[in-house]
């Protein structure tokens, strides 16, 4: 799959004004780009789970996972069913930014940035094709993707995750013992599938628990809410 990594998500990342009147780190920046496309292997699945609402938390019929904190159930408030997906970029994107770190700390950055944009892209096309899935089985709507460190939900659940949809095996991702995820440039989520008309929240901050002491947003930076 080729999608657009885009180069006003690579200078959000990087922290940088979307104007660069720099044209050496213009041009660098364009030919990492570049690069970061030749070095992509990217690799998804994803799965839909019914879910049942307890006071342990979200459980997710048919595993031992229960996703739990009051920002989760918020956001599957509306949801009988969700989807649980996983990407990854692959490994040969580590290892180049690992490589840069030892020779050029500018060039580790950026490729860094591009990669984070292009995980992001190929999440946003992964989440079009459950829509598409999901209106097509007479839904209205899904839920934007949640990832474990968002809101109160806690990233301990990511060996869970893969464990469920199999994706050491069927893509090689897999998570540290500190439950990071390996290779690095990866992302599992979290979707609702919302059978009847409402009102769909929105990702932006004022929706997230953490609004008032995110670290991102203590830097100036964002996860890619709205704020």
């Amino acid at each position: 799959m080729k999608f657009k990594i885009d180069k006003k998500e690579v200078l959000r990342y990087l922290q940088v004004s979307k104007k660069i009147n720099d044209e050496k780190i213009n041009v660098l920046i364009d030919k990492t780009i570049t690069e970061v496309k030749d070095l992509i292997n990217l690799r998804y699945l994803y799965q839909k789970f019914p879910i049942e609402f307890t006071d342990q938390g979200v459980k997710v019929e048919g595993t031992t996972l229960i996703l739990k904190g009051k920002s989760i159930r918020k956001h599957l408030k509306d949801s009988e069913k969700i989807y649980i997906m996983a990407a990854t970029l692959g490994a040969q994107v580590d290892r180049k930014i690992s490589y840069y770190e030892k020779i050029s700390v500018t060039k580790s950055m950026i490729l860094d940035a591009c990669a984070t944009a292009a995980i992001e892209g190929a999440c946003d096309y992964i989440e079009a094709q459950i829509k598409k899935e999901v209106l097509k089985a007479g839904n209205e709507d899904i839920s934007f993707r949640y990832s474990p460190g968002y809101g109160d939900l806690g990233i301990d659940i990511q060996k869970e995750i893969l464990r469920i949809l199999n994706a050491p095996r069927k893509i090689g991702l897999t998570a540290s013992k500190y439950n990071i995820l390996l290779p690095t440039k990866s992302v599992t989520a979290i979707i609702g599938v919302i059978a009847k008309t409402i009102e769909v929240e929105q990702r932006h901050c004022k929706n997230c628990l953490l609004d008032q002491e995110c670290e991102l947003r203590r830097k100036g930076i964002y996860c890619g809410a709205k704020n």
